[in-house]
């Protein structure tokens, strides 16, 4: 009966191969240490099935619907865009099918095991012609270079998301820490390369990753900016934004037919809300809600459909 439910989500409405993908597996034997599967923009994804982001992927074939949606629609062939704490690649895939061949992709992931995993992955995309050329630096993010420590939480293993440069002030004695090379944005990419999207998943390092690409948000170089904050709004991060110019939308997965902003100043999170705190920030609000207003999950077009 719980399965029954499950499956009239979308990723299984607007994919109905997943229903038989996730049955036979639910029925299978003990999942093995890594399995590959075909992303529905038609690249392939090597994980763990038994961590938590792997296990994402196993049962819905995608990982996080709306901000997933939300790369495919803003971001356009030829673009140059951004993935800043890539884990193993989901996003950055979706960046290089939107992006093509005559685009480019900079994807940032520090911690050694994960970037190995990253590396494989796009070792498979690269041979996909309709896919952009990938640049992988295994380095963090901040508002200065040299070296951090990336905290790396007891729960590490089950869960592949949930390391930081911020211990969040919190004393963690059973967390291990990695000492990784940090740069910042602005040495990364030349002055006045336009960066079409940005998207930050440093979990709580968000600010300082924006203030060491302060002159690039001040002179409007990168168009729309994907994050998340945990914070009660108004935050640092997001008065940053707003104070260069940028508008900011609350991501909610609202209706079965696709993803709805929310103007931050007006949004209201539900007491019970699960959804992920996902925002877009933007330099272009005509656009961006242009092409949020449409129903519907591009990520499920054609293969053909989702390069265009």
């Amino acid at each position: 009966m719980k399965l029954a439910a499950s499956l009239k989500r979308p990723e299984y409405v607007f994919r109905p191969s997943q229903i038989i993908r996730r049955m036979i597996r639910e029925f299978s034997a003990k999942a093995s240490d890594y399995e590959t599967v075909r992303l529905p923009w038609g690249l392939p994804i090597r994980f763990q099935p038994n961590e938590a982001l792997g296990s994402g992927i196993r049962r819905l074939g995608i990982l996080e619907l709306p901000t997933s949606e939300c790369i495919c629609r803003l971001l356009d062939p030829g673009e140059f865009a951004v993935d800043v704490g890539a884990n193993i690649g989901h996003m950055t895939s979706i960046m290089a099918m939107r992006a093509g061949p005559s685009g480019q992709v900079m994807v940032f992931e520090p911690h050694p095991v994960l970037f190995s995993e990253l590396q494989y992955n796009i070792s498979t995309w690269e041979k996909n012609p309709h896919a952009a050329p990938i640049l992988a630096s295994k380095m963090a993010l901040s508002d200065h270079p040299g070296s951090a420590q990336l905290m790396v939480p007891a729960d590490f293993e089950g869960n592949h998301g949930v390391c930081s440069l911020e211990s969040n002030g919190e004393a963690n004695p059973e967390a291990k820490h990695i000492e990784v090379e940090v740069t910042t944005l602005s040495a990364m990419v030349d002055k006045g390369k336009q960066i079409g999207f940005l998207k930050i998943d440093v979990e709580g390092h968000e600010l300082q990753v924006l203030l060491g690409a302060q002159d690039q948000l001040a002179s409007g170089s990168i168009r729309d900016i994907l994050f998340e904050e945990f914070r009660a709004l108004p935050t640092p991060v997001t008065k940053l934004l707003q104070d260069n110019g940028y508008t900011i939308y609350r991501i909610v997965l609202g209706t079965f037919w696709g993803p709805v902003l929310a103007p931050i100043e007006t949004y209201q999170a539900p007491a019970d809300e699960k959804d992920s705190p996902n925002y877009l920030a933007t330099r272009d609000p005509g656009r961006l809600l242009n092409r949020m207003s449409k129903r519907g999950w591009r990520v499920y077009s054609n293969r053909t459909s989702i390069l265009k």
